[in-house]
């Protein structure tokens, strides 16, 4: 039987996929269009509907249609792969891609606790008093309806009598959801009760969990003024950021995303027009969450708390999205105390103060010199304390070294004192250890000029395997060795087959560079003169390395006086001087 992964994507249109987000032209062998995934003049990104991939020659984005889906939607391979299946007609093994039942019963009865908590809220006269208190804090029935919001009743079983006695579903699967509590002596009671709840989504728009912020009228001593879903099978906090779905077309468009910390704030900034916020839900950001923005936007705006818990908050953020690559602002709170505040109050205000944004290390360095006395010893001290540590991590060294130099300018001293100061702060941490770089493996590797030449020979032979059987013939001279020598050698072997065949049955360590190479073979037609002159270009730079590894043989045998030695590798050198005659024969 045929893996559902893979008939999804042999179903599936790359073509017609990639288009509902780029405009593409037909060139060549290719499509051809502007890079969704980073800005270009020059079109670089290509999609072939043969091999069913998509490759950016620009920023190296690549990969299938699930995973081109995943990228550009930020949503996670299952959701990816269900969009698909849904639209070629694929039903789904849903155990095998980790959808069992006890998960699937999960989403089924967190669903239908929304809508009855929507419902509370927008037709019962038990939400008379919830519609009165949004109503009051400028939450149109636009924003209640865009965000599902919902009310759940102070009563201790409301939600228990609809899912279990009206719905039939277990106390065990309520439990698990999260939405029932278990009383310590025997039964269960509802864990929201009283509160303006607001559903958490996952990327994809389900309903994983949910915020249920206290109603004032109602409040009693003692309780939370936020209640969150526990952990779940379905929910995890650290992946979820509130208002994502909503937001995710807004932060594409945009090219940016607005991080506040609560609901209110983000559902707030969205009404006043700035659609690309999202919320952080009260917790310190993670690596998720800024995987989750950095698939859409290169560009994140914080707007924390100004105190300073939320100034350490905003140096943590924007440690994990620096690192991620991403560029960090600070939208500066004036006039209000929240975003939410501001926004709904004064929401031309607040798109000001957006647009207003400064980036992070200028944010970091004023408000310390803002704060401490600059013409004093332990003024100056404190400001080298609060910022030097913050600018060593600056991952750029462009970026380090143009923010040192404005640090020592407003210090009135050399910026070589700051770099003394930044090199004793990072050789009394190991940041490299707390702050892990991508592993080895994830960090792209600089081709030389035989490894360019030997991956286009490899496209070339993909399209052109009649050139295979002359390659062949003179390779036998020259031996390649690494990734490139490996899937050339693999592909002079192989049967003629079209491309896709090829990529498909090569060993799986060769099969990406298989593709990338066929990828990079422009619109131009290839022809079989293309090919040998690739081959013979390559097969001269082999030689001519050879040649420079024998001349520095030499010198040592030389310097060492073993003249045997010298002599056996100046026949080396001879020998390969004929070849490259050879060669150059061949050229013209």
């Amino acid at each position: 039987m045929e893996d559902q992964v893979e008939e999804v994507k042999r179903k599936t249109d790359i073509v017609g996929v990639v288009s509902q987000y780029v405009s593409l032209k037909k060139m060549g062998r290719h499509h051809k269009g502007l890079c969704p995934f980073h800005s270009e003049k020059t079109p670089s990104f290509m999609v072939n509907e043969e091999m069913g991939l998509y490759k950016c020659f620009g920023c190296g984005a690549g990969g299938d249609v699930i995973k081109f889906l995943m990228e550009i939607e930020g949503i996670d391979f299952r959701e990816a792969l269900e969009r698909l299946a849904e639209k070629v007609g694929v039903k789904l093994e849903m155990r095998k891609f980790g959808m069992d039942g006890d998960k699937q019963k999960l989403l089924e009865v967190m669903e239908l606790a929304a809508r009855y908590y929507h419902w509370l809220l927008t037709e019962s006269k038990s939400g008379e008093e919830a519609r009165k208190y949004l109503k009051d804090r400028k939450i149109n029935t636009k924003l209640i309806e865009t965000f599902n919001l919902g009310f759940s009743l102070s009563e201790w079983n409301s939600l228990i009598d609809y899912l279990i006695k009206k719905k039939g579903y277990s106390e065990e699967i309520l439990e698990k959801a999260g939405l029932i509590s278990k009383r310590s002596g025997g039964g269960y009671y509802d864990k929201f009760r009283g509160r303006i709840m607001f559903p958490l989504q996952d990327s994809s728009g389900k309903v994983v969990g949910f915020t249920g912020r206290i109603l004032p009228i109602l409040a009693k001593e003692g309780e939370p003024k936020y209640l969150n879903s526990p952990e779940t099978e379905i929910y995890h906090k650290g992946r979820i950021l509130y208002g994502f779905y909503q937001a995710r077309q807004a932060i594409r468009e945009r090219k940016r995303a607005v991080l506040v910390e609560g609901q209110m704030d983000m559902v707030s900034s969205f009404g006043a027009g700035i659609t690309e916020t999202v919320a952080v839900g009260g917790t310190a950001l993670t690596e998720e969450q800024v995987e989750l923005l950095a698939r859409l936007t290169p560009i994140l705006y914080l707007s924390l708390d100004a105190d300073e818990a939320g100034i350490a908050a905003i140096k943590r953020s924007a440690e994990l999205a620096e690192k991620r690559g991403l560029e960090i602002k600070v939208v500066q709170i004036e006039g209000g105390k929240d975003p939410d505040e501001i926004a709904r109050n004064y929401p031309n205000k607040w798109k000001e103060m957006v647009e207003g944004a400064v980036d992070v290390y200028e944010f970091v360095m004023t408000r310390s010199f803002k704060k401490n006395n600059i013409k004093t010893v332990s003024g100056i001290k404190k400001i080298t304390e609060e910022v030097v540590p913050f600018f060593v991590k600056i991952e750029n060294t462009v970026i380090k070294e143009v923010w040192t130099k404005k640090l020592a300018e407003k210090l009135g001293v050399d910026a070589s004192v700051v770099k003394s100061e930044m090199e004793r702060v990072r050789s009394g941490k190991n940041w490299l250890e707390k702050y892990p770089r991508k592993n080895l493996e994830e960090i792209p590797i600089i081709e030389n000029k035989m490894d360019k030449l030997a991956r286009r020979l490899v496209g070339g032979l993909l399209i052109c395997p009649s050139a295979k059987k002359k390659v062949k013939l003179w390779m036998k001279s020259v031996s390649l060795t690494g990734a490139a020598g490996k899937v050339l050698s693999w592909v002079l072997d192989s049967e003629d087959m079209s491309p896709a065949k090829t990529a498909e049955l090569a060993p799986p360590e060769l099969k990406n560079f298989i593709e990338e190479a066929y990828m990079a073979e422009g619109e131009d037609e290839t022809v079989e003169n293309d090919v040998l002159g690739l081959a013979v270009l390559l097969i001269r730079e082999t030689i001519r390395e050879s040649r420079k590894g024998l001349i520095e043989e030499m010198k040592k045998a030389k310097g060492v006086g073993d003249e045997l030695k010298e002599e056996a590798l100046s026949g080396e050198l001879s020998s390969l001087d004929r070849e490259e005659n050879k060669i150059m024969v061949l050229l013209g």
